[in-house]
């Protein structure tokens, strides 16, 4: 499953609603209205239509050029861009139509509105079928409504102004079973907010000096809006949004990416996702990973996995020292098949920073408790002991003499609780130690340092300046968002990769 999708599910639904119904996009210029759009045209059912005024239908093909692909698209287009009609020929038609007309009154009044309305309109009418399911997009509403008013000339006794004219053109499509969609170029509110059965706005907002696109979601009469925000590219010309993560438990943990070829100094991140945006991992370097508070602990740990089990599968010594908050199932969960049962621990330690996961595995997996070691059987700081003379060095060491580059996780938080369980106080002096102290550990062993903490803490900030790959995550509406800082990149959003693979950055243009 994929949280990466075309349409929200609130959208899918609102297009299977019986018609009539009516739907408002708005939003700025340049903010996806268009691309919006045509993905619902593309996943409406029965007949499509596109009235398009703002761009020829040459146009549309370049920017959106799977609208022909093998004409697999199946959507109509009346191309208004150059349509030639002015008000006074139109109130002339309705005029003479009303002469003519059967003598019922109501008659004569339907067809008077349908006269009335924009050619294009009319166009699009005539091409719909009388019963069964179809779509009208009119993109935009604004520019033909007001090229078609614009027109009347020394007509100022015609009756019609726009608010009539568009209280005309629902009441005709309340006549069929259809819905339609009109795309709107002001940000505000007009009346048709409150006259249509449901509005979606779009937003293009730049936050950290990186696009953010968002699909809100206000109103939509029949349907419970479960995300009222998505965020959502449109890169490739086709729209695509991204639904809330699942509950971690439900997500495939420990898949990787196979790596597609071996660069010398670099370790495989596990993810061609990854790899594509931010890099690989350089050995003798380290990643840092700023977390806004809203993050949970466990969405992190959905980065790190590909990572561990990558470095676990080639024989590389990795050691974990988590957040407290994370569960043993959470750490040992996903990486355990990446290793023949009773090997894991040849290649896998974690450090039980705080004495709970301890507890925790008593009586149970045999690998886990292998794999475990116990802040108590650290040796406290003393003045005269070297600091890398202890277990955790020793093994990390011996992956060094198999050949196979390591990898530590260290989680700021877990840092934390291992100083304070070796009763050692981070003050400003201990952390001005840490760049130095981390840059001798770098230098003299082969392995990548991943170390994630909240943004703007002080252990971050005393080594910022060591990392190679430097990223920030925030927490938006219930998705990841994924900032590169070193190198500088674009934002991503976090979803559940829709084959095999771990996961997937959805890069937001």
């Amino acid at each position: 499953m994929s949280t990466a999708v075309r349409l929200p599910a609130e959208l899918r639904q609102f297009l299977a609603l019986p018609g009539p119904q009516s739907l408002l996009i708005r939003g700025p210029p340049g903010s996806g209205k268009t691309t919006l759009s045509l993905a619902m045209l593309e996943a409406a059912p029965g007949e499509r239509l596109l009235v398009t005024n703002r761009v020829s239908t040459s146009e549309l093909s370049r920017e959106f050029p799977w609208l022909g692909e093998n004409g697999a698209s199946s959507i109509q287009i009346v191309d208004a861009s150059d349509w030639n009609s002015s008000i006074g020929g139109i109130a002339q038609a309705a005029s003479e139509a009303a002469l003519i007309a059967d003598s019922d009154s109501r008659e004569r009044q339907r067809l008077s509105e349908f006269l009335a309305l924009p050619p294009p309109v009319q166009e699009a009418w005539s091409r719909l079928p009388s019963s069964g399911p179809s779509t009208v997009v009119i993109d935009s509403w604004d520019a033909l409504v007001e090229s078609y008013l614009g027109r009347r000339g020394s007509r100022l006794d015609y009756p019609i102004d726009r608010a009539e004219l568009e209280r005309m053109l629902l009441r005709w499509m309340a006549r069929s079973p259809s819905h339609l969609i009109l795309v709107l170029e002001t940000d505000q509110q007009t009346q048709l907010d409150y006259l249509v059965n449901g509005v979606a706005l779009t937003r293009r907002e730049t936050v950290n000096d990186r696009l953010e696109r968002w699909l809100i979601l206000p109103k939509l009469r029949g349907i419970r809006i479960a995300s009222a925000a998505y965020p959502y590219t449109v890169e490739g010309g086709k729209f695509q949004c991204i639904e809330p993560l699942r509950p971690y438990t439900q997500i495939h943990r420990g898949q990787v990416d196979p790596e597609p070829d071996r660069m010398p100094g670099f370790m495989w991140p596990g993810s061609r996702s990854f790899a594509e945006a931010f890099g690989r991992l350089a050995i003798g370097r380290m990643t840092l990973i700023e977390v806004e508070n809203e993050v949970p602990d466990h969405v992190v740990l959905h980065l790190l996995t590909p990572i561990m089990a990558q470095s676990i599968e080639n024989g590389g010594r990795t050691l974990a020292i988590p957040s407290p908050s994370l569960t043993a199932e959470e750490i040992w969960g996903p990486v355990e098949g990446h290793r023949p049962k009773g090997h894991l621990s040849e290649v896998f330690r974690v450090l039980d920073v705080s004495g709970q996961l301890e507890r925790g595995l008593r009586g149970g997996s045999a690998d886990r408790l292998a794999s475990l070691i116990s802040v108590k059987s650290l040796p406290l700081p003393q003045p005269d002991r070297d600091p890398d003379d202890n277990e955790i060095s020793r093994w990390l060491r011996g992956g060094v003499v198999g050949g196979h580059p390591g990898l530590v996780t260290m989680y700021g938080s877990g840092l934390e609780a291992l100083a304070a369980a070796m009763k050692i106080p981070i003050t400003s002096e201990v952390a001005a130690t840490l760049p130095a102290s981390l840059q001798s550990t770098l230098g003299a062993a082969s392995l990548h340092l991943i170390t994630v903490g909240k943004i703007d803490s002080p252990i971050l900030r005393a080594i910022t300046s060591l990392a190679s790959i430097h990223l920030r995550v925030l927490n938006r509406q219930g998705r990841v968002l994924i900032y590169g800082l070193k190198p500088w990149t674009t934002g991503f959003v976090l979803a559940e990769s829709s084959n095999s693979g771990p996961y997937e950055l959805l890069r937001i243009v």
